[in-house]
C-alpha cells in the first residue's frame, strides 16, 4: 500500500558531533496539544539511543523545505525517561524547538494518531494489520537531501504478559514481522487500520470484502532478536555475523504517553498555556525566536513557550 508522504517525513536522524557525521539512530516528532490551538512538540527515540548522545553535543539531521539538508546543533539536551519504569520502556522524549523551525520539513506525530489500546480495541487494529517502521538506512541516507526507509511487516503478537529483551527488564511491547535493523532503533511505527465492509452481490447474496484503512502511530522501535553466529555454527551453519530472526519488538503508543503525561511535563505546559492566556500578542510569534540554532542545557528551561506552535490539522489516510 503507498505510504502518504507525511509519513516518510516525521523521522530524522541522530549522530554524534563529529568531524565526520555518522548517522545511528532514528527520532521523530511529537505534538501534545495546548490549550489555545497550539501544540507543544517533542523530539522522541529510543532511551539507548538517548542515553548514547546525551552527555555530549550532537546533531539532528532532517530536510528543509526547499529541498536541502540540515543538520541541527544539540550541545546537550535534558531527555526525560519513563517516570515510573525507566528500564522497561526503551523511549525518551525531549523538548523541540529549533531555531528557523519554519524552514525545516518535518511532520509531527499528533497525540490523536496514538494507537493506545483503546483505540486499537475501536477500530479493530490487531493481528495480521500492516505496520510501517520509518527510519535510518545505515548502509546509505543520502547528502544533499536525506532518505528515510520504510520497512514494512505485519503485527504478528499482541502479548499479554512482558517480553523478555537484552539490556532492558521485561517490556510491554507489541511483535511485528518485519526486519529491523540498527539505524531504526528509536524510530515511528505505524499501523494501518483494516477495514471490513459487504458488498451485494447477485441475487442478493453478501459478498465481505476487506480493506485498508486510516493510518495510527503504533509505537516506536526497540529492535529484533538474532540468532548469533555461535548458535548457528552449533548447528552446523556457517555465518559471517548474527542473522536477525525477522521479529520487531515494539515500544507501544501508550508507553510514550505515559512518558510525555508525567507530572513535570503536565506542569511546564500548564504553566506556558497560564502565561499565553496572560498575553496579548500572537501565540508564536517572531519574538519567540531565539538567535542561535544551537541548544544549549540552558535552553532547556526557558524554551518551552517556543515549542509551543499553532497546531496543524491532523492528517489520517
Amino acid at each position: 500500500m503507498r505510504l502518504p508522504d507525511q509519513v516518510l517525513h516525521t523521522c530524522c536522524f541522530l549522530s554524534h558531533k563529529t568531524k565526520e557525521i555518522k548517522f545511528g539512530g532514528t527520532a521523530f516528532v511529537v505534538s501534545v496539544k495546548g490549550q489555545h490551538g497550539n501544540a507543544f512538540l517533542y523530539l522522541v527515540t529510543g532511551k539507548h539511543v538517548a542515553e548514547a548522545v546525551e552527555h555530549g553535543p550532537f546533531v539532528i539531521g532532517l530536510n528543509q523545505k526547499n529541498g536541502n539538508s540540515a543538520l541541527l546543533d544539540v550541545d546537550e539536551a535534558k531527555w526525560y525517561y519513563h517516570p515510573t519504569e525507566p528500564d522497561a520502556v526503551d523511549a525518551a522524549v525531549t523538548l523541540f524547538a529549533p531555531d528557523a523551525y519554519e524552514s525545516l520539513n518535518v511532520e509531527w506525530v499528533h497525540e490523536e494518531m496514538f494507537a493506545t489500546p483503546s483505540v486499537m480495541q475501536k477500530t479493530g487494529i490487531g493481528i495480521g494489520d500492516e505496520i510501517t517502521a520509518v527510519g535510518l538506512f545505515t548502509r546509505f541516507w543520502g547528502q544533499n537531501q536525506y532518505s528515510a526507509i520504510a520497512r514494512i511487516g505485519n503485527l504478528v503478537m499482541l502479548p499479554k504478559d512482558r517480553v523478555p529483551v537484552k539490556s532492558f527488564e521485561p517490556m510491554e511491547a507489541y511483535l511485528a514481522e518485519g526486519r529491523s535493523i540498527g539505524g531504526l532503533s528509536g524510530s515511528p511505527v505505524f499501523v494501518r487500520q483494516t477495514v471490513n465492509i459487504t458488498l451485494e452481490g447477485d441475487k442478493g447474496a453478501v459478498l465481505p470484502f476487506a480493506g485498508t484503512g486510516q493510518i495510527y502511530f503504533l509505537g516506536l522501535m526497540h529492535g529484533h532478536w538474532e540468532v548469533s553466529k555461535a548458535v548457528l555454527e552449533k548447528e552446523g551453519i556457517e555465518a559471517v555475523e548474527a542473522v536477525n530472526m525477522g521479529v520487531s519488538i515494539i515500544v507501544p503508543a501508550h508507553k510514550i504517553l505515559e512518558i510525555l503525561y508525567q507530572p513535570e511535563l503536565v506542569k511546564m505546559r500548564k504553566d506556558i498555556d497560564e502565561e499565553i492566556s496572560a498575553e496579548t500578542g500572537p501565540v508564536a510569534g517572531s519574538e519567540l525566536q531565539r538567535p542561535s540554532a544551537t541548544f544549549t542545557k540552558d535552553d532547556f528551561e526557558t524554551a518551552l513557550k517556543k515549542a509551543s506552535r499553532k497546531i496543524a490539522p491532523v492528517t489520517k489516510q
